[in-house]
């Protein structure tokens, strides 16, 4: 596999590094990803401030859940550079190249960016606050007390305090989507990243996920949301930014794409997304 050094409009490996002050969380570069000879990410370029949540919007195969795995090295990119606080993402500089990483390295970045899928992907086998102690205490190696307290303040944040016991067949979805939200943030993530977190709830499920994110946001917690909620994009985003065919076709504050999008790609796309 060639490695995102062999890019030819990729960085230099010395970009690499820690963030200064007033350095973004999280920047891509150039950013190209492949599966055969199907190019799905096609040069993605954007930062993420510490803080900031941005919504990542577009019509399905545009390429934003592969972005997502690749921020936090499930896919590994074949061109560009990705970094978190100022470090590459999946690769070390070696020589004038770059080596990808171990994986008990990537394993601790992966630690500092929370994931919540589609599906909620619980142990079946343990309670909700089972499911949430689970990596504090495999991964972490935190006491178990100490696991629990944590768990139980995370469960709580998402209103679940009175689910601590219930097992994931006795969850509604909603509240199985807020125990993955739970125990992603009991990891004491510095960003979160939502991939299509209610796409797979029964209509009148999904608010209660979106309210958590809602609170979350409000809370300053640093955000990269995949979804197809307008509402949610429109009214808890500083950032939106529009996928199509692999490349950032448009980005701007919510009220600058919703109301005047740039692009006919776009302005197509909310018509359909929102009967416009």
């Amino acid at each position: 596999m060639p490695s995102p050094a062999t890019s030819q409009t990729g960085p230099s490996p010395s970009l690499g590094g820690r963030a200064g002050a007033g350095q973004p969380l999280l920047r891509l570069i150039d950013v190209h990803k492949r599966f055969g000879r199907n190019e799905v990410l096609r040069g993605i370029t954007f930062d993420v401030q510490a803080g900031e949540v941005v919504a990542i919007l577009g019509p399905s195969g545009s390429g934003k859940s592969t972005l997502l795995r690749c921020i936090n090295h499930l896919e590994r990119i074949q061109g560009g550079q990705i970094l978190f606080e100022g470090r590459l993402v999946g690769y070390r500089a070696d020589g004038n190249g770059l080596k990808e990483e171990r994986e008990a390295a990537i394993a601790r970045m992966r630690r500092e960016m929370g994931m919540v899928f589609q599906r909620f992907n619980l142990f079946p086998h343990l309670t909700a606050l089972g499911n949430v102690m689970e990596a504090p205490v495999q991964v972490l190696k935190q006491p178990k007390a100490q696991a629990r307290e944590t768990a139980v303040a995370m469960l709580t944040r998402v209103g679940l305090a009175a689910k601590l016991d219930a097992y994931p067949g006795q969850l509604s979805g909603g509240q199985q989507q807020r125990v993955a939200i739970a125990r992603a943030l009991a990891m004491n993530p510095k960003l979160m990243m939502f991939d299509e977190a209610t796409s797979a709830l029964d209509p009148e499920l999904v608010g209660e996920v979106l309210a958590v994110m809602r609170d979350l946001a409000a809370e300053g917690m640093t955000m990269l949301v995949v979804t197809h909620e307008m509402g949610f994009a429109r009214e808890a985003a500083h950032r939106v930014i529009f996928m199509d065919e692999g490349l950032v076709q448009e980005e701007g504050s919510p009220a600058e794409f919703f109301g005047a999008p740039k692009t006919e790609r776009a302005r197509t796309f909310l018509a359909r997304v929102t009967g416009a």
